[in-house]
């Protein structure tokens, strides 16, 4: 039997209305979609209408384990009707058995977590933790990255329109080009941290190869630089292994983690090894809601449902099968890992997003105007797979 065989009925598939509600109250600042969406079961969703979608997107990497997986809403529900919220002025069980699976998740180097809220939140901490450890203002980022909207996280982000805004306030970031090793001279004694993301998703799909991370860790041992690996959207299994670290026998000094780690509430972590943590002291770190009670039953029921489900293992999976399957109409090209998957196109990315929306499926877009991306749930059904394949073919070359 087909490892990845299903019996979820494939979606009927009716055109895309063009009608979007307007909403006085809410500031129109996002390049929406022109859906309504009200529900979502496993790798669907549903629209007002009832129109259903394949999500090739997971609404930005974030329904890891599936729209409303029974096993984390009843850890939410269970949760929430136990304890709602309870900050850090107190320990909590359910906080201190996340941080503890979370780590034995993650690789042997990488013991201590930190909780916050999101991807932005868990990257700021950790470059305020790399100057505060090395006493040094300068940090080290890749063209193309994307590591939030927060000031430091700001610096490292390769974003003109965001520098230009707040211009006088970020630090001095060095920019390297991808891969290429010659770069890695920039990274000297003034650089505190060097922070990538082991897959560019944003910028396009782009990985960072196997002779690249291993060079980067040298050099930042070399110059006494902490080594920060972005996983906001590598990790928890979705590159078919738990965490992009210590992949090509690279563990950086630090991870973050976001997104996908509790499905859909609002989580983010730092993991850093035992040298990083013992230079923090009370009062270094701080966040309210970090770690709130139903956001750890919610990691803890993604935890136990990857392992239950074989869900990283089944990553791996469908990440071959897309680069088998999807090279394909305008396709030319497949990228990336696991359930990080970018389309290289004969065209554009954002066209080829909209006819498949037309179609029933939902696909992102990136920086490289001709790569178009795919961030699925990782309980993805293959079905999906061949169904997004025949609607690549049908639209042709």
């Amino acid at each position: 039997m087909d490892a990845l065989a299903s019996t979820s009925v494939a979606p009927a598939v009716r055109p895309v209305s063009r009608e979007t509600a307007t909403h006085a109250a809410l500031i129109e600042i996002f390049a929406a979609l022109p859906l309504d969406l009200v529900e979502g079961r496993g790798a669907r969703v549903f629209d007002s209408s009832g129109r259903v979608y394949w999500d090739f997107y997971g609404g930005h990497a974030v329904a890891l384990v599936g729209h409303a997986h029974p096993a984390v809403s009843a850890a939410i529900a269970a949760q929430a009707a136990r304890l709602t919220f309870y900050s850090n002025a107190t320990t909590l069980a359910v906080r201190n058995e996340a941080a503890e699976r979370l780590a034995a998740f993650a690789p042997e180097a990488l013991q201590r977590v930190f909780f916050c809220n999101s991807g932005t939140e868990a990257n700021e901490h950790a470059l305020q933790i790399a100057l505060r450890a090395t006493g040094r203002r300068s940090i080290a980022a890749l063209e193309g990255a994307f590591h939030g909207r927060t000031l430091l996280s700001v610096s490292a982000t390769a974003d003109a329109r965001l520098h230009g805004l707040l211009s006088g306030l970020t630090t001095t970031c060095a920019r390297l080009r991808a891969n290429a090793i010659d770069d890695l001279a920039l990274i000297d004694e003034r650089v505190a941290a060097v922070i990538v993301e082991p897959i560019q998703s944003l910028a396009g799909v782009v990985e960072l190869g196997a002779a690249y991370l291993p060079a980067l860790r040298e050099r930042c041992d070399a110059v006494g630089a902490l080594l920060i690996y972005d996983e906001v959207q590598t990790g928890m299994g979705r590159l078919g292994r738990p965490l992009a670290a210590g992949a090509h026998g690279v563990t950086p000094d630090l991870v973050t983690l976001a997104k996908g780690i509790a499905n859909g509430l609002p989580m983010g972590a730092v993991l850093m090894s035992p040298e990083v943590a013992a230079t923090l002291k009370p009062g270094d770190l701080g966040s309210t809601f970090g770690g709130g009670p139903v956001a750890c039953a919610a990691l803890l029921a993604v935890l136990e449902t990857l392992e239950r489900e074989q869900l990283v293992q089944r990553a791996a999976m469908l990440g071959e099968r897309m680069h088998e399957r999807l090279v394909a109409g305008p396709v030319r090209d497949v990228l990336g890992r696991g359930c990080l998957i970018g389309l290289r196109l004969r065209g554009s990315a954002k066209a080829l997003q909209t006819a498949l929306l037309e179609r029933g499926f939902i696909v992102g877009t990136s920086g490289a105007a001709d790569v178009a991306r795919l961030l699925p749930p990782l309980t993805l059904p293959a079905e999906a797979i061949e169904e997004l394949r025949t609607a690549l073919i049908d639209l042709g070359g």
